[in-house]
């Protein structure tokens, strides 16, 4: 009778995600268990399990999180599992990541570094050496 929905893009531990809205500003480090949406300024570090940043919404600090979804800006550098940037993305800073989707658009003025050394990866000199 009921079927299984497809899987959200970001699980979250909680019901209740916590908000910082529009028109809000606020300073210092912020660490929380469950899904923070920023839609105002952070000037601080960031904490988290996931995270939102909305289209409007904008971090001056790093981020340490299990998950992470931009669409607005962050400048400071990202630490996260899973990292999502939308087409309105603007990251100034380096991205530390297992799984990394970027969206045409989006703006990354930093590094990109895979967290683990991937090792199913074949150099193209031995695979074309190889036929």
């Amino acid at each position: 009778m009921f079927s299984k929905s497809k899987k959200k893009p970001l699980e979250t531990t909680s019901g209740i995600p916590a908000l910082i809205s529009p028109n809000t500003h606020v300073e210092g480090n912020i660490t929380c268990e469950g899904e923070l949406q920023i839609d105002g300024k952070v000037t601080g570090d960031l904490m988290v399990n996931v995270l939102i940043v909305g289209q409007h919404g904008v971090i001056v600090g790093n981020i340490k999180a299990h998950q992470v979804l931009i669409k607005g800006t962050v400048d400071g550098c990202i630490d996260a599992d899973q990292v999502m940037l939308e087409e309105t993305a603007k990251v100034h800073g380096d991205v530390l990541h297992d799984t990394l989707s970027i969206e045409a658009g989006a703006l990354i003025e930093g590094k990109l570094a895979h967290k683990t050394e991937v090792t199913n990866i074949t150099p193209i000199s031995e695979h074309s050496s190889a036929q």
